[in-house]
C-alpha cells in the first residue's frame, strides 16, 4: 500500500507544477510541500519521480520550477538530475540549463 500512496503523492506534485506552468511561475519548496502535505526536505525523492516519469515521456523537467526560498533557484540536486536526464544539458552552465527547462515547462503548458 505504501507505493500507492507514494505514486499519489508524486502525480498531485505533477499537477501543482503544471499549474504552476501554465502560470508562468515559479512555486518554493515550502509552498509545494505544503499543498501535498509534505515537508520540504522531503521533496527530493517525490520531485525526483516527477522529473525522471516526465522524460520518459518526453515532457519537461517539471522541477524545475521549484525554488529555494533564499537563492530563487532550485536546489543542486536538479542540476544533476537534468544532466542525468537530458544528455544536450551535460555542458550547460546552470543558469543556462534552468532557464532552458523552465522555458521547457512553460511552452508545454500554453
Amino acid at each position: 500500500m505504501p507505493e500507492i500512496f507514494q505514486m499519489d503523492r508524486v502525480d498531485r506534485i505533477a499537477d501543482v507544477l503544471y499549474g504552476v506552468a501554465v502560470a508562468e511561475g515559479l512555486i518554493g519548496y515550502g509552498p509545494l510541500g505544503r499543498r501535498v502535505g509534505l515537508q520540504a526536505n522531503f521533496l527530493s525523492q517525490p520531485l525526483a519521480q516527477v522529473s525522471e516519469r516526465a522524460a520518459e515521456r518526453n515532457e519537461p523537467i517539471w522541477s524545475a520550477l521549484v525554488v529555494g526560498k533564499e537563492t530563487g533557484r532550485p536546489h543542486e540536486g536538479f542540476y544533476a538530475l537534468a544532466r542525468r536526464l537530458r544528455s544536450e544539458y551535460a555542458n550547460l552552465d546552470d543558469e543556462v540549463l534552468w532557464q532552458k527547462e523552465c522555458e521547457r515547462c512553460y511552452a508545454a503548458a500554453r
